[in-house]
């Protein structure tokens, strides 16, 4: 297996890797297909991508969460808002349990099956330990290891891997 660098901030980095690079933006369901075809690709999806696509068996190694998938204030959350003694209890009540499904549903791409097996990498300080959200983190996810260390994870994914799991394409 090849070892991957775990963050690089650098423009164009991942093109620069020479793995197949998949881009899911809205409406386009066209290429899954050829993202579970092509043996170590990499497919970038944001939001939309965790409602309606399937990912079944061990098909995603890492899925990423840049931020928690907290909602975009509106007109209707404002109004709603109001009901609430404080911004606090709204946000206890409203907020953070949206939230919390949402997580679950992206989620839901990565592990599907009681064999499947992905690093989930939730970047959002947030949801560090001792942080806001991480206690709802927990609560929304299924139980697992957690950790921050890199070799952690490159131990995980190598007993957990087939050597030539990056070489092949998930049907």
């Amino acid at each position: 297996m090849k070892n991957l660098p775990y963050l690089c901030d650098r423009a164009g980095f991942l093109e620069k890797l020479n793995w197949p690079l998949f881009n899911l933006g809205r409406n386009l369901t066209h290429i899954t297909e050829p993202f579970k075809a092509q043996p170590g690709s990499i497919l970038l999806a944001t939001g939309a991508a965790w409602e309606g696509f399937d990912f079944p068996g061990d098909c995603v190694s890492l899925l990423v969460i840049p931020r928690l998938p907290f909602a975009h204030p509106d007109a209707v959350k404002e109004k709603e808002r109001e009901q609430y003694p404080s911004l606090h209890a709204f946000i206890r009540a409203v907020v953070v349990p949206e939230m919390q499904i949402k997580l679950k549903q992206g989620f839901g791409r990565a592990i599907r099956t009681e064999t499947d097996t992905c690093v989930v990498a939730i970047l959002d300080e947030r949801a560090a330990q001792n942080q806001r959200y991480f206690q709802d983190v927990l609560d929304a996810l299924p139980k697992m290891r957690i950790t921050s260390d890199p070799k952690d994870i490159e131990k995980f994914m190598n007993s957990s891997k087939d050597d030539d799991y990056f070489l092949e394409g998930c049907a």
